[in-house]
């Protein structure tokens, strides 16, 4: 059996939430209007992207441009689907993460949460780093460049954050794409191949040997 690369991608339980940024469409071009994918209500598929209402009326799933799902069981069966276009680009954000990492005993921060969504709403699509100094994002979220530093440290000690790019001296991260994607499904599949597990609980910080 073919595998359509821009498949939904298998979440494999895990609920998301599809965030909306400022940029145009995920994943369309200007001016054009992103495609879909039927899928069928009876799950599990056996990895068919085909869902039916209950009228057996196939009904849009996903966007195929995008990878994101469509909220089918906000749908009557003669309600349309949300259009996206006009709302700007979109995320997909792991609820299960993102909830934990939020959670009052995680250990991460005030200041780590604050900057987790900064890295989710700020950084570009597909698996480049926010190229951002700690400095332009402590102006931003009012924050010294050393508490930005710190929480960077916590995020990407957690899995939140991944180290991209080194320039120097000076490092870039982008979100974890197993807990914050902007992108294809296709791409996100790749992205998570050799992508480590956010860990819920921040990892106590390594003490250097003295």
């Amino acid at each position: 059996m073919s595998i359509n690369p821009d498949a939904p991608f298998p979440w494999r339980g895990n609920d998301h939430v599809v965030i909306r940024g400022e940029f145009g469409v995920a994943g369309s071009p200007p001016g054009e209007t992103p495609t879909t994918v039927r899928a069928r209500t009876s799950f599990p598929s056996g990895g068919k992207p085909e869902v039916r209402s209950g009228m057996g009326r196939a009904r849009p799933a996903a966007n195929t441009a995008t990878g994101e799902y469509l909220q089918l069981e906000l749908l009557d069966k003669d309600d349309k689907a949300f259009a996206w276009s006009g709302g700007g680009r979109h995320v997909n954000v792991s609820k299960r993460h993102g909830k934990a990492i939020y959670s009052k005993d995680s250990g991460y921060s005030k200041n780590d949460k604050l900057v987790w969504g900064y890295y989710v709403f700020n950084s570009p699509p597909g698996d480049e780093p926010l190229r951002e100094s700690f400095r332009q994002i402590g102006i931003n979220l009012e924050l010294r460049p050393n508490a930005v530093s710190k929480s960077v440290g916590n995020l990407h000690r957690g899995g939140y954050l991944l180290e991209t790019e080194k320039v120097g001296k000076v490092k870039f991260y982008r979100p974890n794409p197993r807990a914050s994607y902007d992108g294809t499904s296709g791409q996100q599949r790749a992205a998570t191949k050799h992508a480590r597990h956010p860990s819920t609980t921040c990892p106590p910080e390594k003490k250097e040997a003295s």
